[in-house]
């Protein structure tokens, strides 16, 4: 106990006085054009990376809640695909408009269903000071819906965050506090199997407590040695402390260009990545305490038209009965046709422990009483092709293998009367081919991402995994005033849990696919003054995304926020 509190005060010390990640206000140019002064970030050398781009994750949200800007994203997180594709240099852009200007304070009122708090945000942060950056976040939305259930489904979200940062020369002090309360209810329990209930025993609450600081460089010469040293501790508890977790994480990179003046072609970027995670995580059946180690060298060789990256990611878990996992990493991409199109290749391994600091919020409804599992992926494999049709358009499409060792998979059985989800892991080859396409115009942006899965699964069966997954985000801007965005979801049909046969065989059912379509619209009375109206599933389409909890029907949010 004594030393938990000695590191929570070493901690805190720097957020306190300092904080959050940033490169340091001296790493920018100032360019004129058409009489205008202009301040960029950077070395001042433009390319597509300042524009939209294809982004490695997910880009959208679903919609079974009502959303504001701060990304609510726990009720109904959608299966991950994470593929991390490098963004092509597409062609020059020129700047021909001034800067927006940046306001300091941030507030935001909105109601949606009249038997729930009312949304609230406020921030305030601190601008252009060359000496130090901070700040603070607070914000609150909760929801209360009836969707045909014993009860209505309920939500709620409260978080609040401290961050800055302090400027050296050519270093970044940077950190952050964060608390976030969510609350859900099992609404989707089964009635028949109580004689009487209490609607409070049936909420669920969870909070998480983050403090991160860390020590980087901010050199723009890369023949220096760059770092990033960073702390990050995180506590977790949910049904009022069934569940507590603690997870501390130590990680480290340094980087440096090295040229050999014999050869000229040999030219790149090493990396040398580092981080030891210690877990400790309680619950009513299970006790779990390790540290996990991982190690990645890799050097980034930067060829005429071929940019190879190659390396070797080892792990070593405490109490892995294997211990040590190593494997070669090697990532290709090759200028088929320089700034349009580009061919890419990817091998590498991983090694991933999950905990309820995972699991809960992927799926809110999980039991209290799951194991720790080691995600083991030995191999994962990923191929394509990304380009830009210009300097406004990109888009990105391939193929995806993983097999995994280990890959967490949740069901729940009609004998247990909050029809809370069981955490079991399988052995599971997934391929997948994906595509994504961003435009980004002066009036229209379209983001769109589509993704088709195919899961062989060893012994259980590929549950709540979607074969087919697509979302698409619109929005048009009218007259300065007026943006009208439009968001469209599309989950294909899952495999839901009914039975074990005498064989212990999984008998299931399938759940209908789902199509959820959303609208909103902003007015902007003025720079400082604005209002919006979000409306979700408008078609107010009755699906299930886990077995037994239906999703919100049609909900909105309406409401006024204002720039100081």
């Amino acid at each position: 106990m004594r030393l938990k509190n000695i590191l929570f005060f070493v901690l805190l010390i720097p957020v306190l006085t300092q904080a959050q990640t940033g490169n340091a206000v001296e790493d920018s140019s100032v360019i004129k054009v058409a009489g205008m002064t202009i301040h960029i970030p950077g070395d001042g050398k433009l390319t597509y990376n300042y524009g939209k781009k294809i982004g490695d994750d997910p880009i959208f949200k679903d919609s079974v809640k009502v959303e504001t800007s701060v990304e609510y994203n726990f009720l109904d997180k959608k299966v991950p695909s994470t593929f991390e594709v490098k963004t092509i240099k597409a062609p020059k852009i020129k700047m021909t408009e001034p800067l927006e200007k940046i306001y300091k304070r941030f507030v935001a009122i909105g109601i949606n269903d009249f038997k729930s708090a009312p949304l609230f945000e406020l921030s305030h942060t601190t601008i252009r000071n060359r000496k130090y950056n901070a700040g603070f976040e607070l914000n609150h939305i909760s929801q209360n819906q009836s969707v045909g259930a014993p009860i209505n489904a309920r939500y709620g979200n409260s978080n609040v965050a401290l961050f800055g940062k302090k400027f050296y020369d050519k270093k970044t002090l940077y950190g952050s506090f964060d608390y976030d309360h969510n609350l859900v209810n099992f609404y989707g329990f089964n009635e028949n199997q109580f004689l009487i209930y209490d609607e409070k025993s049936l909420n669920r609450g969870l909070g998480k407590f983050n403090l991160e600081t860390g020590f980087k460089s901010n050199y723009k010469d890369e023949r220096f040695w760059g770092y990033d040293v960073n702390i990050n501790y995180d506590e977790f508890s949910m049904d009022e402390m069934s569940v507590v977790e603690h997870r501390v994480n130590l990680a480290a990179n340094i980087n440096k260009y090295n040229e050999l003046k014999n050869y000229d072609w040999f030219k790149g970027v090493f990396n040398l990545d580092f981080e030891a995670s210690y877990l400790n995580s309680g619950n009513p059946l299970n006790n779990h305490e390790s540290v996990l180690f991982s190690l990645f060298p890799a050097f980034d060789l930067k060829l005429q038209d071929v940019d190879l990256k190659i390396g070797v990611k080892t792990f070593y878990q405490t109490i892995d009965p294997r211990k040590f996992t190593a494997n070669i990493f090697a990532e290709a991409d090759f200028g088929f046709v320089k700034d349009v199109l580009h061919i890419f290749a990817r091998f590498q391994n991983d090694y991933k422990r999950l905990s309820y600091l995972d699991y809960a919020y992927e799926n809110p409804f999980v039991a209290n009483y799951g194991d720790i599992l080691t995600q083991r992926t030995p191999v994962d494999f990923m191929g394509g092709a990304k380009g830009a049709f210009s300097s406004k358009s990109s888009f990105n499409f391939g193929f995806r293998y993983r097999h995994h060792t280990k890959l967490p998979l949740f069901y729940n059985i009609s004998n247990d009367g909050l029809n809370e989800f069981v955490i079991v892991a399988d052995k599971v080859d997934h391929r997948q081919g994906f595509a994504e396409f961003i435009h980004e115009g002066k009036k229209l942006d379209l983001l769109a991402k589509a993704e088709y899965n195919v899961y062989d699964v060893y012994k259980y069966e590929a549950f709540h995994l979607p074969n087919i997954y697509v979302e698409t985000r619109a929005s048009y801007k009218l007259k300065d005033k007026f943006v009208v965005g439009v968001d469209l979801f599309f989950y294909g049909s899952q495999l839901a849990l009914d039975s074990f046969d005498l064989g212990n065989k999984a008998i299931t059912s399938t759940l209908n696919p789902i199509f959820d379509f959303n609208i909103d619209v902003r007015y902007n009375y003025s720079e400082k003054l604005g209002g919006f109206l979000k409306t979700n599933n408008i078609l107010n389409t009755k699906h299930v995304r886990w077995d037994q909890y239906a999703n919100y029907g049609m909900n909105f949010l309406i409401g006024l926020d204002y720039n100081f």
